[in-house]
């Protein structure tokens, strides 16, 4: 009896994956652009480390304050954290964005809504994706070269991350009850 529930429910899930997990987004032109954007901050900060790892410094830069100032110093192999940190980023970022189902949403999902809120909101894992990897970008020249942060780069990087996300919940916000609107009259 035990064998046959664990049947069951593996059947279960694989029915649930089929019906839920299947919905595909393709890429708009916008989104392929940013996403070579992103590839490019990527595979720059990879390369400028490798071609600039003979002049590096045997101390660098580890951490900065709030005033992008040094405040922390280590070994020039540390460098290679940030690359580490952005590749494995890139990954999850780009494997959630094939999942639409899984993503959590500020309005309730319909047949009407769901291409316009999905697409919405993989524009945003993509947007933030290419925010971030440029913010590494810069914070890895600045720690190979080792030099200071600007004193507004914490504030303008604030500005612009919680600036994406605000306008892309409030986008999908409107976009899910327009299309709940226009199915309600």
């Amino acid at each position: 009896m035990c064998q046959r529930q664990i049947i069951q429910a593996i059947e279960a899930c694989v029915l649930f994956i089929r019906e839920n997990l299947t919905m595909k987004l393709k890429y708009t032109k916008l989104q392929l652009a940013l996403e070579i954007i992103g590839l490019l901050f990527l595979v720059g900060m990879i390369v400028f480390i490798y071609t600039q790892w003979d002049q590096i410094p045997q101390q660098v830069p580890m951490h900065y304050n709030a005033l992008g100032e040094i405040d922390s110093w280590g070994s020039k192999y540390q460098t290679l954290i940030l690359p580490t940190i952005s590749i494995l980023l890139y990954i999850f970022m780009t494997v959630v964005s094939f999942f639409p189902q899984i993503w959590n949403v500020p309005v309730q999902i319909t047949d009407e809504n769901k291409e316009a809120v999905y697409l919405s909101t993989k524009n945003l894992i993509i947007f933030m994706k290419v925010e971030i990897l440029a913010m590494f970008f810069y914070l890895n020249y600045h720690t190979v070269t080792a030099q200071p942060l600007s004193i507004i780069f914490l504030p303008i990087f604030m500005i612009i991350i919680f600036g994406t996300v605000i306008f892309f919940i409030v986008r999908t916000i409107r976009l899910g009850n327009e299309k709940k609107h226009n199915r309600e009259l």
